[in-house]
């Protein structure tokens, strides 16, 4: 007898070492520190598009990073998912689909490429999407998904690409590079338990 999925917890940000989904380690202790609080919950251990096999994680030079996230980022605005490979993306919109509930913490391009994943998605599938959004880089917050925006005040970044729509953000003393080291993306993550659970 399988065992229906759990509401899901996961990371959407860009991959920084394109065809790696391995977290890095300052998101394995996001997820650790999550996973502690809330057993119940499925906190998935890779990043978007959540391959299971992928290579492990290794650091990657800061332009190298920012022109992979860049090229997904520009990408993305145009609706494409054209850095991915089709089947991963569709592996992971069935992922979305399959699941009863999803929070996903979208860093820097990750808002965008969650717009361009969910485009054919309707309101009821969007519903059960909620966004904790850190450093976000979009042209827009996508329609029909509740959330929330964490913004540094050093971000210039986010502030200038920042997403039209959504929550307001809250600010952060940080910069682009610095959210997860702050607690407020776990007290956010942690804010939406209740909904996770149905219970809200």
């Amino acid at each position: 007898m399988s065992v229906p999925p759990q509401p899901r917890i996961a990371f959407l940000t860009g991959q920084s070492d394109p065809g790696r989904c391995a977290l890095s380690p300052a998101q394995r202790r996001v997820l650790e520190r999550l996973a502690d609080a809330a057993p119940d919950l499925d906190c998935t251990p890779q990043n978007f598009p959540w391959i299971a096999d992928t290579a492990p994680w290794r650091a990657v030079p800061l332009l190298r990073a920012s022109l992979a996230n860049g090229r997904q980022w520009l990408a993305a605005r145009r609706g494409s998912l054209s850095p991915f490979a089709a089947t991963e993306i569709e592996a992971a919109r069935s992922r979305l689909r399959e699941a009863p509930r999803t929070l996903l913490l979208a860093g820097s391009c990750g808002l965008s490429l969650l717009d361009a994943l969910v485009a054919g998605f309707d309101d009821a599938q969007r519903a059960r999407l909620r966004v904790v959004a850190y450093g976000a880089v979009a042209p827009r917050w996508p329609r029909c998904i509740d959330g929330a925006a964490l913004r540094g005040d050093r971000d210039r970044i986010a502030r200038w690409f920042g997403p039209a729509g959504g929550p307001p953000p809250q600010s952060l003393a940080c910069g682009h590079l610095d959210y997860l080291d702050h607690a407020a993306v776990v007290d956010a993550a942690r804010a939406q338990f209740a909904w996770l659970r149905g219970f809200a």
